[in-house]
């Protein structure tokens, strides 16, 4: 599994998300004709690696129709990665061994006027080991 793989997976298998925007998350651009909610994420970083152990950051946007909409799915991504007491999510997830995922919080909300939606980014870390990428 690779890292947008697992992101994807994760946030479908959140039923507070999937409640909101049902299976439209995508890894990459959002597609233009996608009706809000929606959810798109895409990898920051090149990564790093270091004694085989990869850190990667991703950005996640959560739109919606309204801001407080938006920042609500937001919420509901961050504390989906940093956990409840900043744990994140860690261990095996099908076959995909995170060491510790983190959330850089709630960026803001972002006015998107070329299509009257409301975008609120969340950047998370992935930590993980280089050999659980298949």
């Amino acid at each position: 599994m690779q890292p947008s793989q697992f992101i994807g997976y994760m946030l479908l298998q959140t039923t507070a998300i999937t409640s909101i925007v049902g299976v439209k998350i995508y890894s990459g651009n959002r597609p233009a004709t996608t009706l809000t909610p929606c959810i798109n994420f895409y990898e920051l970083s090149g990564g790093n690696k270091k004694y085989g152990i990869w850190t990667e950051s991703y950005s996640i946007n959560c739109r919606d129709s309204t801001q407080e909409k938006a920042k609500i799915l937001a919420r509901l991504v961050d504390d989906l990665f940093n956990g409840t007491s900043g744990t994140g999510i860690y261990g095996s997830v099908t076959g995909f061994s995170v060491i510790q995922s983190s959330s850089k919080g709630l960026r803001g909300c972002i006015p998107e006027s070329d299509s009257n939606i409301y975008n609120a980014p969340v950047d998370i870390q992935l930590v993980f080991a280089n050999n659980t990428i298949s």
